[in-house]
């Protein structure tokens, strides 16, 4: 029997029970799918999201993909993203050709760890390379479940606390991590329009350090750009706005951003995932 592809009905009761029923905090895709499902919905992530179960409705593994005429960008680094609580429903899902394109080249977003020998069975099954190590992004995924102190005072006197627009797309683009290439832009510039973000400006308007959530969910296209302690006041800042709305924040670190890891368990106070680090896979 195929997996099965929801409609837009199903994707709305999907979205309206799935949180009631599965803690988020565990497991790096569940929040991820949740959220991406929600957003969608909601007319914020625009083109065509796929969302697939490996049955309906007692469903075990989920499946979104980035389809036609959403932003480039996440066509690359989100092409699949997988949840599952059981290795049979994942398979299930992985060798259906109707939804895995394994004929072209693809990431898989937030990828848990305990999945790794699943994704090499079936790239072997379907003649795709085992992923090395150099095709492999190491990630830990922090909850931020509560209420930070003190971001209702301001670092100084000579700063303010407001948002990004999309007028900040360039500057974003040229000071993120993953900013650069034209497509990023373009989907930067999307993020700032739709999605919560906070910046500290210093008196002359210029921002000193920025956070933005991403269609995910992830509080993650973060940047301080001076020294000092601006990079955690709009992390914390962005982390209360998001968590007034009752969503659940959550980021990803990489394991040798030991600064960002120290800050987070000194100022954040994360839950980590206990089900342990995940990958973003490029196949």
């Amino acid at each position: 029997m195929s997996c099965h592809r929801l409609s837009s009905r199903a994707l709305q009761e999907f979205v309206n029970t799935f949180r009631l029923t599965r803690d988020l905090t565990v497991g790096p895709s569940t929040a991820k799918i949740f959220y991406t499902a929600r957003n969608y919905l909601v007319g914020k992530i625009p083109g065509e999201m796929v969302f697939a179960v490996d049955k309906w409705p007692n469903y075990t593994a989920v499946m979104c993909a980035s389809g036609e005429g959403t932003y480039k960008f996440m066509q690359d680094i989100e092409t699949y993203t997988f949840y599952w609580e059981n290795k049979d429903g994942l398979l299930k899902l992985l060798r259906d050709d109707k939804l895995v394109d394994w004929g072209k080249n693809f990431t898989i977003a937030a990828f848990a760890e305990k999945g790794l020998p699943v994704l090499n069975h079936v790239c072997s099954e379907m003649g795709k390379p085992v992923p090395q190590q150099d095709d492999l992004l190491q990630l830990y995924t922090g909850f931020l479940p509560n209420v930070l102190p003190a971001t209702n005072r301001l670092p100084d006197c000579s700063v303010t606390l407001g948002r990004l627009g999309p007028e900040h797309a360039e500057l974003v683009n040229r000071t993120w991590k993953w900013g650069g290439p034209p497509e990023v832009l373009e989907f930067i510039r999307y993020v700032l329009a739709t999605f919560p973000s906070t910046c500290v400006y210093n008196k002359q308007g210029e921002p000193l350090a920025y956070t933005a959530q991403q269609p995910w969910g992830e509080c993650g296209m973060s940047k301080a750009l001076v020294p000092g302690r601006y990079g955690t006041f709009v992390a914390k800042s962005l982390i209360n706005e998001v968590l007034k709305t009752v969503d659940l924040p959550y980021c990803f670190v990489e394991p040798s951003n030991e600064k960002a890891r120290k800050i987070m368990d000194q100022e954040l106070d994360p839950k980590w995932d206990p089900s342990g680090s995940c990958f973003y896979v490029s196949l």
